[in-house]
């Protein structure tokens, strides 16, 4: 078999198996509990009904860094809504995300993803940050890479709370 064939065939396999996997996530509500930095027990589960966005980030993150006042402000603009926000920090150092808040007093809850107590079924983090929204019924509806814009986070919590 020509190399070409058989590149074609590994991306072909690879596209199908992809679709296959984006399909299953949809019909199992994903899962995430742990505790919060402020000590109170956070599960997923309990937001069921409302459209909730979960940020994973990291403090050495610098997009992560400039983006945290873009997520306060829609954490407050829509704070009376059926819209919920939680960050999970894959910070390895717990310190270090400690200092980061203290410095930094956003109201955003906060997961430590590394924490004992937290358990998620999202997949491996390549890029930060990485953003999912998930609908009322506890599915991902929508996962972003990278930065957000203001503008675009908005129409995207706006359209799914319109669902």
């Amino acid at each position: 078999m020509k190399s070409g064939t058989r590149a074609r065939n590994f991306l072909l396999a690879m596209v199908l198996g992809l679709s296959t996997l984006a399909h299953a996530a949809q019909e199992d509500p994903v899962e995430l509990t742990g505790v919060l930095t402020d000590g109170t027990p956070f599960d997923l589960a309990q937001h069921r009904g409302k459209v909730v966005m979960v940020n994973f980030w990291a403090t050495w993150c610098p997009a992560c860094r400039a983006d945290w006042p873009v997520w306060q402000q829609a954490f407050e603009r829509y704070s009376e809504s059926e819209f919920e926000m939680v960050a999970v920090s894959i910070d390895r150092d717990q310190g270090a995300l400690e200092k980061f808040l203290k410095k930094y007093p956003y109201t955003v809850p906060v997961v430590w993803r590394f924490d004992s107590r937290e358990k998620d079924s999202f997949s491996a983090i390549r890029k930060t940050p990485t953003t999912y929204f998930i609908d009322r019924d506890g599915n991902v509806a929508e996962r972003r890479l990278g930065r957000i814009g203001e503008a675009e986070l908005t129409k995207t919590i706006e359209a799914l709370l319109q669902r």
